[in-house]
């Protein structure tokens, strides 16, 4: 009875770290050719992250930086953020 009801705790723990990762993160929008039609509609600027491999502070933006709570918040309230293809 204990091993199931720590393995319930669990999966309910697991489950609820998903959701609050999703609401945590950055809502990228793929590219697409209209998407400065849609920021000028929307009063907003595009955010494109590009890096590559080798960049220090590419790993640093990724890591550290898009994964600040504030900085997802400004990123939602004022940018469209597309993903390097």
């Amino acid at each position: 009875m204990t091993r199931s009801l720590l393995i319930l705790f669990a999966a309910a723990l697991l489950s609820l770290n998903t959701v609050r990762a999703a609401s945590d993160s950055i809502a990228w929008q793929p590219w697409s050719n209209s998407i400065f039609d849609q920021a000028k509609r929307e009063g907003r600027f595009v955010l494109l992250d590009l890096g590559t491999g080798w960049c220090h502070w590419c790993h640093v933006m990724e890591d550290v930086t898009y994964r600040d709570r504030s900085v997802i918040e400004l990123v939602g309230k004022r940018y469209l953020a597309v993903p390097e293809r």
